[in-house]
């Protein structure tokens, strides 16, 4: 797994000085015909793990509302490294759907946060979040290639403020666990210019 993660982290590293590394862990389980329990662990750091930046644990309870349409209710707890540790309450809602098209999958994701900061006032966020998925496996590694972008909307600010493209793929050699290894430039609106941070990432989900 690590040599396949260098190899495709060549191209980043022709072009960014540092890449923050994302790691994921998601753990899904039906509690009956109708509910889905789902826990999840993220950790993401500095400089391909050189600090711990950001962790965040959260758990939620999904189910479907149409056909092909699931409304999940989360919570999320937050922790960032802003010089010090800051803490963060986050419920969140989203509704998702997936679509096929002959060998495309097409996903999307609209999530509302009520971000409760640390030393802050309460705000709202919406994400949403398009991905395609190209159907077709390669190789014996069973790779499914797959490209998404994700707005953020601060509806106290009313304004678009950050934006996530990716480049990725689902490994699915493995019945038992879905492994996503991505890449995924991150801009961030701070004094009227958009910031980037150049990231790898990887999620497992069981």
């Amino acid at each position: 797994m690590k040599n396949i993660l260098l190899c495709l982290s060549i191209p980043f590293l022709l072009i960014a000085d540092q890449l923050d590394l994302w790691q994921a862990a998601k753990i899904s389980k039906p509690l009956n015909d109708i509910y889905t329990l789902s826990m999840e662990g993220d950790f993401r750091s500095f400089n391909l793990a050189e600090q711990l930046k950001y962790y965040h644990g959260d758990i939620g309870i999904s189910f479907q509302v149409l056909s092909n349409f699931k409304l999940s209710v989360n919570f999320r707890e937050v922790f960032e490294w802003k010089g010090v540790w800051k803490q963060e309450h986050r419920p969140h809602g989203t509704v998702s759907t997936k679509m096929q098209f002959g060998s495309l999958g097409i996903s999307a994701r609209s999530r509302f946060e009520y971000r409760m900061k640390q030393d802050k006032d309460p705000v709202i966020r919406n994400r949403n979040l398009v991905s395609i998925k190209f159907g077709k496996e390669f190789t014996p590694l069973k790779l499914a290639p797959y490209i998404a972008d994700e707005i953020f909307y601060d509806m106290e600010e009313s304004e678009l403020n950050r934006n996530r493209f990716y480049v990725g793929m689902e490994i699915k050699c493995i019945s038992f666990v879905k492994t996503v290894i991505y890449f995924l430039q991150q801009k961030d609106l701070k004094n009227e210019a958009w910031e980037p941070t150049n990231v790898v990432g990887m999620k497992f989900s069981f």
